[in-house]
């Protein structure tokens, strides 16, 4: 089994990478692969409450990231100096989430099989 790293920098609504990760991740766990996703950058703006996507013409993907759950997809870790760096705190995501440190974001890509960085 694979131990794949997806990692998401962009902002929510910035193209389409981050439902691409929430793709990938998906179709990963789908195929009993052992997946992570390391959030950091404006990305981490996707984790919280009351966003309002149809006011830029986008759909909703928040609901997606609920779905992680029923996949067993459980290592979602989150850049703490990114969370920091934009005033956040893991309070107001609406995921439970593993607060990263740069030594822990270092662990979890020597353990990686594969990373995809979108």
């Amino acid at each position: 089994m694979k131990h794949i790293v997806v990692i998401s920098q962009q902002a929510p609504y910035q193209q389409q990478s981050l439902k691409e990760a929430l793709d990938l991740l998906l179709i990963f766990a789908a195929i009993d692969q052992q997946v992570s996703w390391l959030i950091e950058g404006d990305a981490v703006f996707a984790l919280l409450a009351e966003q309002q996507p149809k006011l830029l013409g986008q759909k909703d993907f928040t609901k997606a990231l609920k779905m992680l759950e029923l996949y067993d997809i459980d290592s979602i870790y989150v850049c703490s100096e990114s969370l920091s760096d934009r005033g956040m705190d893991e309070s107001a995501l609406i995921l439970d989430v593993k607060n990263a440190l740069a030594q822990d974001k270092q662990a979890l890509l020597a353990k990686a099989t594969q990373v995809v960085v979108l």
